[in-house]
């Protein structure tokens, strides 16, 4: 494979595991990949392993590192009036989806001979890559905002990770773990917001909703947004289904936000070729998407834009009510994933049509999150 920068400016062998451009700062992504081809799924493998022709990440003669994760349920249901399928991500080993994308990094990064990853999280990333390099056998350093979730700094150090938090808002730990990682060869900046591996990983979410769908594409496909990895991945997979001939349909995108963290609502709505960095301090339930700055921000109003779909930004108050609406039917997750819940009850009236299929992927357990409570 190679990684490219999507201006095309730069081209590098991906054995050299870059992240960004070195001619304009924008972060990389794999391409020349092999074409899917349903005949080399694995019917007998795991999770996002039966995509494993698909994703040729693991070294020569290296054990896959792999705890099962993917293949997780597509559940139909009913929310503001619409049709729609829940994917739950939430359902994976480390409780959010970040294990797709970690999974194929770690895989990829062991087999390039580091010993040591860190990356800069608000938890769930962070936890997800401190899991997984423990499977490997490798050490784990993560930067996290010392305002984080408890439970998610907890499951950071139970997994043996060294948890590192750090004062003020979520880009200064982006900025420790960058410092660190830049003054040592032994220790790989295993970013999921900047890292091709992480974004290969995440297109098997696409890939497992076209098959779990019998072959469809769903016409519209809504996802919390922050750096965007699931959104942007989930596009990437359905876009490569098309490259390879598989269909000739894309869905269309709804990206939620939550306020004041909307850059890429405000650049959608305001019709801007740029996302305004708008650094902010306040803290909300929905942490996972707390994100002043998308790094793949161009990538991601590009994609909205194409596939004709929308933003949207939801307010913490109704964030809050969705959260308790959805665990009142069985599905308890983090106020993250709570989001696209809000976003539907808020969509222009006919923008979806009846007989459209909506797909809303949550992210994250609510487990990772939990809401306090009274003794009665």
């Amino acid at each position: 494979m190679i990684a490219y920068c999507p201006t095309g400016k730069f081209r590098c062998k991906a054995e050299q595991s870059p992240l960004r451009c070195p001619m304009t700062g924008t972060p990389l992504e794999f391409t020349d990949m092999p074409a899917f081809d349903p005949a080399s799924i694995d019917g007998k493998g795991s999770g996002i392993w039966r995509y494993a022709a698909m994703l040729p990440v693991v070294a020569e003669g290296m054990a896959r590192v792999t705890l099962g994760e993917g293949w997780t349920p597509l559940i139909p249901d009913t929310w503001a009036g619409y049709s729609l399928y829940w994917k739950l991500d939430a359902l994976m080993p480390t409780g959010s989806y970040k294990d797709r994308g970690v999974s194929v990094m770690v895989n990829w990064l062991k087999g390039l001979g580091f010993d040591t990853l860190a990356d800069d999280s608000s938890g769930n990333a962070g936890a997800s890559l401190a899991c997984y390099a423990g499977r490997a056998g490798l050490r784990s350093c993560i930067f996290v905002p010392a305002s984080a979730p408890e439970p998610k700094k907890a499951q950071i150090a139970i997994y043996g990770g060294e948890l590192v938090e750090v004062p003020g808002p979520r880009s200064e730990a982006t900025k420790a773990a960058e410092a660190v990682t830049c003054s040592s060869r032994d220790m790989a900046y295993a970013s999921h917001a900047w890292h091709p591996a992480f974004l290969l990983g995440q297109m098997t979410v696409a890939w497992e909703i076209w098959e779990q769908l019998g072959g469809n594409v769903p016409d519209w496909l809504i996802v919390p947004t922050g750096h965007g990895g699931t959104l942007l991945g989930a596009w990437r997979g359905f876009q490569h289904l098309r490259v390879s001939g598989i269909t000739n349909k894309l869905p269309r995108l709804i990206a939620v936000q939550a306020v004041p963290y909307t850059p890429v609502y405000d650049a959608f709505v305001a019709g801007a070729d740029f996302v305004q960095p708008t650094p902010h301090m306040e803290r909300i339930s929905a942490d996972g998407i707390a994100i002043s700055y998308p790094v793949r921000w161009h990538a991601l109003l590009e994609a909205i834009r194409y596939s004709r779909g929308i933003a949207v930004a939801v307010e913490e108050e109704d964030v809050v009510a969705a959260h308790t609406d959805l665990a009142a039917r069985g599905l308890f997750v983090e106020p993250t994933s709570a989001t696209i819940a809000a976003a539907l009850s808020q969509l222009p009236s006919g923008l979806i049509k009846p007989r459209d299929t909506l797909v809303a992927i949550l992210t994250g357990h609510g487990l990772k999150n939990p809401p306090r409570v009274s003794a009665m």
